[in-house]
C-alpha cells in the first residue's frame, strides 16, 4: 500500500503508466477497428483514438489526463468537440473514470462502459 502512494508523490501520473507508450486495438465489427495510444505530452498524458472502417477513418478523440494538484481529472473531446470530463480514481486493478474503467488484463486492456467490456490487445 506504501508503494503507490510513494509512485503518487514522485509522478501524479504514475497510474497511467501501464497504457503509456504503446498503442491498443479492439475489433468492433468486421474490418472495423479501434486504435487508442498513449502519450505523455506537455500538460500530462493523451489517448488519441482512431476508428477505422475497412481502412478509413471514421471517427478520433482524444482523452487528455492532467493532475490538477490534488487528483487526475481527464477531458475527453472528439470530432464534433467537447464531450466529457471527470476525476480518474485509480484502482488495484487500473482506472475508474466516473462510468467507464479501464482494468489491466494478461493481455491489454478491458474497458468496461455501460455497453458492456471491451477487450483491447497491444499492438507492435
Amino acid at each position: 500500500m506504501l508503494l503507490p502512494l510513494l509512485l503518487l508523490a514522485q509522478d501524479p501520473l504514475a497510474p497511467l503508466d501501464y497504457w503509456v507508450g504503446r498503442c491498443w486495438r479492439t475489433t468492433l465489427a468486421p474490418e472495423v477497428t479501434d486504435t487508442h495510444c498513449f502519450t505523455r505530452v506537455e500538460a500530462g498524458v493523451r489517448d488519441h483514438h482512431e476508428v477505422i472502417d475497412k481502412g478509413e477513418k471514421v471517427y478520433q478523440g482524444d482523452t487528455d489526463y492532467r493532475w490538477d494538484g490534488t487528483r487526475i481529472r481527464f477531458a475527453y473531446r472528439n470530432d464534433q468537440g467537447p464531450v466529457s470530463e471527470g476525476v480518474v480514481t485509480p484502482t488495484a486493478t487500473g482506472l475508474d473514470m466516473e462510468g467507464v474503467q479501464l482494468e489491466r488484463t494478461a493481455t491489454g486492456f478491458a474497458m468496461i462502459t455501460e455497453r458492456g467490456r471491451r477487450e483491447f490487445t497491444r499492438t507492435e
